[in-house]
């Protein structure tokens, strides 16, 4: 009898313990086939910066080019799909405007004139997805065209036509490193603040818009 009771003791225990292993093992699998989609994000920010570079199409009959520098103010958005654990791969938009006041060339750029530029393209970063800040690097490839009005002489008064205007568009392409870092206001809103480096080419070279860029904004995870 006593035997009996020892090996039925001793058949509940290994059942016990193969059990508690294959949860285990269960457990390991479920982790290592975690699902590559973890969500996405998207949302709206402002940016201002500095840009400068060459205008190949902005030239003067005289043979002068007319390539502003100076500070630019826009608006634009991206969004986002993050995929395993670090990834995040979207696209983005933006449009910035640099006003005759606000370049190097103020004294020669009558009131009305601008520089603006409309950019899209693909984004790709590393984020880092800790509790409450998620910091972040990356990359955006893309493309756009720059739109140049330029008033040299003529009149400041409305509705007179003016003696000099010059209306240019330059296509470019152009890669865009930045790091960024969000702040977790909640777990579906983010503040996000970023830095980037505008590289615009063509033909080649380096134009503009090429020069820094600090956004602020907010997105919107599910």
């Amino acid at each position: 009898m006593k035997t009996k009771i020892v090996w039925i003791l001793l058949l509940i225990a290994t059942t016990t313990y193969a059990q508690k292993d294959a949860a285990s093992d269960s457990t390991i699998v479920a982790k290592e086939k975690a699902p590559i989609f973890q969500g996405y994000s998207g949302g709206m920010m402002l940016h201002a910066g500095y840009l400068f570079g060459k205008n190949p199409s902005a030239v003067l009959p005289s043979g002068e080019s007319i390539s502003p520098q100076g500070m630019t103010m826009g608006i634009g958005g991206s969004l986002r799909i993050n995929l395993w654990k670090y990834l995040r791969v979207g696209c983005e938009g933006y449009v910035s405007t640099m006003k005759s006041g606000a370049t190097d060339m103020r004294d020669v750029l009558q009131s009305g004139s601008y520089v603006r530029t409309g950019s899209g393209g693909l984004i790709a970063d590393a984020c880092w997805r800790m509790e409450k800040v998620w910091p972040y690097i990356g990359t955006a490839v893309g493309g756009g065209a720059m739109r140049t009005l330029s008033v040299v002489e003529g009149t400041e008064e409305d509705w007179q036509p003016e003696e000099f205007a010059m209306l240019t568009k330059q296509g470019f392409g152009y890669v865009n490193p930045y790091v960024g870092m969000d702040w977790c206001m909640t777990k579906r809103v983010h503040l996000t603040l970023r830095m980037d480096w505008m590289l615009a080419f063509a033909d080649k070279q380096l134009i503009f818009p090429t020069g820094p860029r600090f956004f602020f904004g907010f997105m919107f995870c599910h």
